[in-house]
């Protein structure tokens, strides 16, 4: 996953960044309200995460904007304490969902990811692709009951795609949702890691999972089981036939 997370810190307690990485998501931040703007314009974030420290008429109009300018990733507030009138005014701006006084980083991990998998069309708790599971809250990959062995990079490279299913993503694409725009290897290296992961999966009896995309990328795709194959029309019976038949006859006559 990718998000960002904008405003200040609350306290000198606020891990939330630091907790968010250690989840293998890619993180940007800022505080300042059109540098946010810029960045959901430019980056495909799965998610904004609001830091309220108070509910002020600039961040009220932040989230307005941002669905506005066209925002289709979930937005989720995330507040120490805020009173009923400000918790309306937040939901009224239109966020996704409002955490106050959350028990632990990892409620406010895991209500962001269930935001995120859901508006990506995934309802189960695990992204499930034709005979792979993929649990995002383990990071672990399953071809049935098998787990696929597979490095952290290579783990983030079949989520990412998996949460765009049936979408083409540049190498760029991948690399800025691995690195974060930070010390980025030559984009090749995508081949590399997709070349492994295939092996990988196929190993395992997987199905083919990733697809490429000549001169543009890759994509997850769900293959249709045979199963699913239209079946053909049965032929009409012979008598029906022949009583159609006649009776276009008669009416040739008749006129």
């Amino acid at each position: 996953m990718k998000i960002l997370i904008f405003g200040h810190i609350l306290d000198n307690k606020d891990i939330m960044t630091m907790f968010f990485k250690s989840k293998l998501v890619v993180v940007d931040e800022t505080a300042e309200s059109e540098e946010a703007l810029d960045l959901a314009r430019f980056y495909d974030y799965d998610a904004v995460l609001l830091r309220l420290a108070d509910t002020r008429s600039a961040e009220i109009e932040l989230i307005r904007r941002l669905r506005i300018g066209g925002l289709r990733c979930p937005i989720v507030a995330v507040a120490h304490s805020l009173g009923e009138s400000s918790r309306l005014r937040v939901l009224e701006a239109g966020v996704d969902d409002l955490i106050v006084n959350a028990t632990s980083q990892e409620e406010i991990f895991l209500r962001v990811q269930n935001q995120v998998r859901r508006s990506r069309g995934f309802q189960s708790p695990s992204l499930v692709i034709g005979n792979v599971q993929i649990n995002m809250n383990a990071k672990k990959i399953f071809v049935g009951d098998i787990e696929v062995s597979l490095t952290k990079k290579e783990y983030q490279i079949v989520e990412i795609l998996a949460l765009r299913k049936g979408c083409v993503l540049s190498k760029e694409a991948i690399l800025d949702h691995l690195y974060g725009g930070l010390d980025e290897p030559n984009p090749k290296i995508i081949d590399v890691f997709i070349c492994k992961i295939r092996k990988k999966l196929l190993a395992l009896g997987a199905d083919d999972l990733i697809e490429t995309n000549w001169g543009r990328g890759y994509l997850v795709v769900e293959k249709r089981s045979p199963d699913y194959a239209p079946q053909p029309k049965p032929a009409e019976p012979v008598e029906q036939n022949d009583a159609r038949l006649r009776a276009g006859l008669f009416l040739r006559v008749g006129t």
